[in-house]
């Protein structure tokens, strides 16, 4: 089972846009390196238009 047909609001980009941005914005604030929400949506806009090869996602 995936996860998106486990957890159907997986489908919705807005909810995992804000899903990502908060939890990167909270790890790296519990590191003392606060960057703006305004800013890691826009790091997040970016990871959208730049496609990850096969290689790429296997390394993650």
């Amino acid at each position: 089972m995936k996860l998106r047909d486990r957890y159907p609001q997986l489908q919705n980009p807005a909810l995992v846009k804000t899903m990502v941005v908060r939890s990167v914005y909270a790890s790296m604030a519990l590191e003392n390196q606060t960057v703006s929400l305004e800013r890691l949506e826009a790091l997040y806009e970016q990871t959208k238009a730049t496609p990850l090869t096969p290689a790429a996602a296997t390394v993650r």
